[in-house]
């Protein structure tokens, strides 16, 4: 394994070879696509605007393709190449977790190829393919991971998208029939399975995420019959200014939803950290996944549910 990653450290020597300011401004940027506040853009961004069904399937995704990333993490405890006992020269950007493998890879190859299938077109597939490589790339450049990290995410990511696509719609219809408190304690379960490892509180928050996601959808689909579609058949820019105020709105909450609870956030060495760490996340969903939606409906932006027995 070491003269893998002595491999690895004088590949990204070599890359860095070509290293200048413009270009390292532009892998800053692509690394940030595969980092999480570009997912939570994307996330509520889907399925507020486009399509509730496929965002709550793409965060479900991400949520579990998050959570495999972070155990392993934290169980091989593998190196950086930009640590002390590799060269610590080679890192442009600051990262704190372990390295191996890689969450940019991983996650990216996991959300955009889901993305990708939706338009069901191999220029779709060509784009999201070119998007993950740049994402990888740039965590290989910056010297932020070692090529080994960038391989073990794309197959971990692979394996997750192997059983999206094999299991989602199977899993989906149980859920499906078996009613609200089925959803409920199967979210719950989840949940709880996924954060019986917790070696950190970052281990945490995708269970506590899929957990606010999974009860707030389940909410949001029995009881405000929330649609991404714009209300009263808008068009044109109508439509998109619809969907942009939906958006800035939903965004603002969060904003502020994160500002107010920051000022309660009990110090990390403290006892009840974890607890908080978690709620903070499942109020999160919730927010994302009901309380935003219902929001929407009550000031216009979103069609009211038609009441039982008044359909045509």
């Amino acid at each position: 394994m070491e003269a893998m990653l002595l491999w690895g450290v004088g590949l990204i020597r070599s890359i860095q070879t070509i290293a200048n300011p413009p270009l390292t401004a532009f892998m800053k940027g692509i690394t940030n696509l595969g980092a999480v506040p570009a997912y939570m853009i994307l996330l509520p961004l889907i399925f507020w605007c486009f399509d509730e069904k496929k965002g709550i399937r793409l965060g479900i995704a991400i949520m579990f393709s998050t959570w495999i990333n972070l155990g392993l993490k934290f169980a091989l405890r593998q190196p950086r190449p930009f640590w002390n006992e590799w060269d610590p020269k080679v890192g442009m950007v600051p990262e704190s977790l372990n390295g191996f493998p890689s969450a940019h890879a991983q996650i990216s190859l996991t959300t955009w190829t889901i993305v990708a299938s939706w338009g069901k077109k191999k220029n779709f597939y060509a784009a999201a393919f070119l998007l993950c490589l740049l994402i990888s790339f740039s965590r290989v450049y910056l010297g932020v991971h070692f090529p080994t990290d960038i391989f073990g995410g794309w197959i971990l990511g692979a394996l997750v998208l192997t059983g999206y696509f094999l299991l989602a719609r199977k899993i989906e219809a149980a859920l499906v029939k078996g009613g609200l408190r089925f959803q409920m304690i199967a979210a719950s379960l989840a949940a709880f399975i996924m954060i019986l490892y917790r070696p950190a509180p970052e281990l945490l928050m995708p269970g506590a995420a899929l957990l606010g996601m999974g009860i707030g959808y389940s909410l949001t689909a029995h009881y405000i019959h929330f649609s991404a579609a714009p209300c009263f058949g808008r068009r044109g820019l109508q439509k998109f200014f619809t969907l942009l105020a939906r958006f800035a709105l939903g965004s603002l909450g969060t904003i502020l939803f994160f500002l107010i609870i920051g000022r309660f956030e009990p110090g990390k060495n403290t006892s009840h950290y974890q607890l908080f760490f978690f709620l903070r996340f499942v109020l999160l969903g919730l927010w994302i996944y009901t309380g935003a939606p219902w929001l929407f409906q009550r000031i216009g932006l979103a069609e009211m549910p038609v009441p039982a027995g008044t359909q045509e």
